[in-house]
């Protein structure tokens, strides 16, 4: 399968410049790469010369080095040898090194997966009767290795999610079935893109690739409606505003993967159309709508079917390491998923089950777990969040919460890059905090974020106060402080965090989007 041409190539710059072996990070080459005894050969004399020393080879070298070798001396006699170096490094042509080696790199990947069984026929066929031969071929320069084993991965995945996940998992669009979910309504009930919380961002980093965010609270603080929040400001680039009565350009547009362990399709959903609409939502279960908010939320669903690929929801009700990874891997890979929320660590039968026999303590398996959160963060390039209950500690305001209020062990924070602890704020608290809103009640904060570890930034140890709507899901950051509720007033000479999607120049087409919508358009 291998193309002649592509090993001349290779071999012949490897002779012009023998500097290229020790590129490791740009190129690797095992023996097996070379079709033939011949060229292995001249391969291994390359780099045996260039391993002594040789900086440029020329075919009498190659021919002095295989000498001692009598059978590999008699081949190279035989196939004119010397004739051939002289010919390849005469047409190679160093300044297309890269095009070849990727090209060299793919026929032997085809090469190895063909071995193995898999039928590689799509990417490059070579049945030159078969009448898609020449338009499979002509894309076969457009590909590289990594895009080839990707798109295997893809059908592995495909194959594997079918036996290795159970029944209970699902997945679907975010904005599956949202018509008939609202008629149904009144009958029954290094920088990363932002989420909501303007100093939240600062301190975090916003939604950066490659991390862990833990954010914990007690129950009923509002863990999973917080993490639906920055899952819609991630996914959506717009949303209404009540007080303006508008539409307004508030947002990202990023595919975002959720993964809730207890709440059903129906809530989730629900909660993204009370971000969407700014429409509280323990409205929803009576549908007591004006004939605005009707039309409202009819715009609202179908924002959702127009960025349906930006947000899959996934229902794992008793999850497992495996499982998770599978998952994960699956969407990521096939709908190019940048963000995951994890709905939160927990310890269930299945989890249980999946290390019986290992007499592992509860808090070693919720590291494994973490663990595994953020080795898929690393490995798939995304920004993953979750969270974790309290224990008894949480709440105890003397001081920063951190590690130590968490249920089932402080070691699950290990392997985080964020950590981050959610409260309401005591009365004390809102006290001492007094001087700070006593003119201004709208800043009143009703949420306090204490920030007890930071991998990337400066701000640890710090305490963000916020005006949370847990209706709405809408969250504004108000000040923040340090752990002796002092104002930290050098944070706000920092530049504001303003990270979008989109370049400037597309700024007017969100803007179109908006202009429609406040002018009653429903949005396709």
């Amino acid at each position: 399968m291998i193309d002649k041409r592509d090993t001349q190539q290779i071999l012949g710059c490897l002779m012009k410049r023998p500097q290229l072996l020790s590129e490791i990070d740009k190129y690797s080459f095992i023996l097996t790469d070379f079709p033939s005894r011949f060229e292995r050969s001249i391969f291994m004399a390359i780099n045996g010369l260039y391993r002594n020393g040789a900086t440029k080879i020329q075919p009498i070298d190659i021919e002095n080095f295989i000498e001692p070798d009598q059978v590999s001396a008699k081949l190279f006699k035989d196939k004119n040898g010397i004739e051939y170096l002289q010919d390849i490094v005469e047409l190679s042509e160093i300044d297309n090194f890269d095009f070849y080696y990727n090209r060299f790199k793919m026929f032997n990947l085809l090469k190895d997966l063909k071995k193995q069984g898999f039928d590689t026929s799509e990417f490059y066929c070579e049945d030159l009767t078969n009448p898609k031969a020449e338009e499979i071929n002509q894309g076969f320069n457009m590909l590289s290795p990594k895009l080839i084993t990707d798109a295997v991965r893809k059908k592995l995945l495909g194959v594997e999610a079918k036996y290795e996940t159970t029944d209970e998992i699902e997945v679907e669009a975010a904005s599956k079935g949202m018509e008939v979910l609202i008629d149904e309504l009144g009958a029954a009930f290094e920088i990363g893109m932002p989420i909501q919380g303007s100093i939240y961002n600062q301190v975090i980093d916003g939604a950066k690739k490659g991390t862990l965010t833990i954010r914990s609270a007690a129950s009923s603080v509002g863990k999973t409606r917080n993490a639906v929040a920055d899952a819609c400001y991630l996914a959506y680039p717009i949303r209404y505003n009540a007080t303006t009565c508008s539409w307004e350009q508030q947002g990202n547009n990023e595919k975002v993967l959720f993964i809730m362990t207890e709440q059903r399709f129906k809530e989730i959903r629900l909660m993204i159309l009370a971000y969407l609409t700014d429409i509280n939502s323990s409205r929803f279960k009576y549908a007591d709508f004006s004939e605005r908010e009707y039309s409202v939320i009819t715009q609202a669903i179908h924002l959702m079917e127009k960025y349906e690929d930006n947000l899959i929801l996934v229902k794992m009700p008793n999850p497992t390491i495996e499982s998770i990874k599978t998952i994960v891997r699956e969407n990521c890979i096939i709908h190019d998923i940048g963000y995951v929320f994890y709905d939160y660590i927990f310890i269930g039968p299945a989890l249980l089950s999946e290390f019986r026999g290992f007499q592992l303590r509860n808090d070693e398996i919720l590291l494994m777990l973490a663990t595994a959160l953020k080795d898929l963060a690393v490995e798939l390039d995304v920004a993953m969040f979750s969270s974790t209950q309290l224990n008894a500690k949480g709440d105890d305001n003397k001081d920063i919460r951190n590690e130590g209020t968490l249920a089932g062990g402080r070691s699950t924070i290990n392997k985080a890059d964020n950590g981050a602890v959610m409260a309401r704020p005591t009365k004390e608290e809102l006290e001492v905090l007094m001087p700070l809103y006593e003119n201004h009640p709208e800043k009143k904060p009703n949420l306090v974020t204490d920030i007890f570890k930071v991998r990337s930034g400066e701000w640890t140890q710090v305490r963000i106060w916020s005006d949370m709507n847990l209706g709405t899901l809408r969250k504004t950051d108000l000040f923040i402080t340090d752990s002796r509720m002092d104002p930290v007033e050098d944070f706000y000479t920092k530049i504001d965090y303003n990270i979008k999607s989109w370049e400037d120049n597309e700024d007017e087409h969100y803007q179109t989007i908006v202009e429609r919508l406040n002018d009653g358009e429903i949005i396709d």
